[in-house]
């Protein structure tokens, strides 16, 4: 298949299409299975093929998935369909069933699974930047953020806790995960990284930092109010121990449920050099090194931003905008 980059892009796809539904079956709470999912995609008109990515042959769907794929599940499943697309010139589109929903809501997918739907018909195309990590363990991609420090330990300690978690509603379960970064954020270590940005050496002592494609990550925190997905550039966003009070203010305000953009400057760039030295990290929502990749010595990473490496088809307006 093309490049996406060599591909003309018509702003609107006919009536009916194509559609491989990449569905996580386990996300939703149940509330959209296949067989719900499937009959609204039949009833929109359009010809679906079902895919779990639950299961071994997830990749294979996805290399021919016809006109679309179709992310039906969290941030984690968007993310996993997102990489067998990239450069392919086929476009994705999503049926937010997750927590967070970050990555969902910054393309623009906020209606419900059945709306979505209806509304692919007319749907219009738009590039999205990716990031694309190398370092001890090889190479990887992200979409939502990479970053060390409390956001990073903190997705470490909850992958061990998530398992006895008792089942709660979306909104309950992202003020949990607020206010125990808030419990934290008071005695967190603020630790020494050597940063290198497009060149310039901001090494310093930070409590947190991430490299942000979009506004917001983790449990609903915009830390990155000002990132755009298309334009070629990722936002750095730090805070050191003097920081330490505006992040308390920023979880306060989310606990509040008070609309509260982060405190903290941001700085855009394109190229980032980190000398690693051990401590975890996390792409998305999956974090290096695991216990089996624990490499020896130290070494360095570099991160930098792939423009429009992958296509977006947002869903039409609706009728009543």
């Amino acid at each position: 298949m093309k490049r996406a980059s060599g591909w003309f892009w018509p702003n609107y796809f006919g009536k009916s299409m194509r559609i491989t539904l990449m569905h996580n079956p386990k996300a939703g709470h149940g509330k959209h299975g296949k067989k719900e999912l499937m009959a609204a995609l039949a009833k929109a008109g359009h010809h679906a093929s079902y895919q779990s990515t639950k299961k071994r042959g997830y990749k294979k769907a996805l290399k021919e998935p016809g006109d679309l794929a179709l992310a039906a599940g969290g941030d984690g499943t968007i993310a996993k369909v997102a990489r067998e697309l990239l450069d392919s010139g086929v476009p994705l589109s999503v049926l937010p069933l997750g927590t967070a929903n970050n990555l969902a809501r910054t393309l623009g997918f906020i209606a419900s699974p059945e709306e979505i739907i209806a509304r692919l018909d007319g749907g219009k195309k738009q590039a999205f930047d990716v990031g694309y990590a190398q370092g001890p363990w090889g190479k990887r991609y992200f979409f939502e953020s990479a970053g060390a420090g409390l956001l990073a330990d903190y997705v470490r300690t909850v992958k061990r806790k998530n398992k006895k978690a008792k089942p709660v509603s979306k909104e309950q379960e992202m003020m949990r995960h607020v206010s125990l970064l808030r419990r934290l954020v008071h005695e967190y270590p603020a630790r020494r990284w050597k940063i290198d940005i497009d060149g310039e050496d901001i090494s310093d002592r930070y409590i947190l930092w991430e490299a942000m494609n979009i506004r917001s990550i983790g449990p609903a925190l915009y830390l990155a109010p000002r990132a755009a997905t298309k334009d070629g550039e990722f936002d750095f966003v730090c805070a050191g121990e003097a920081d330490r009070s505006l992040l308390i203010e920023h979880f306060d305000a989310r606990l509040a449920r008070k609309k509260s953009r982060f405190p903290l400057p941001t700085r855009r760039f394109r190229q980032l050099r980190i000398a690693w030295k051990g401590s975890t990290l996390h792409f998305d929502d999956e974090l290096w090194p695991t216990k089996k990749q624990r490499p020896r010595g130290h070494g360095e990473i570099e991160i930098i931003v792939r423009p429009s490496a992958l296509i977006i088809l947002q869903p039409a307006a609706s009728a009543s905008v």
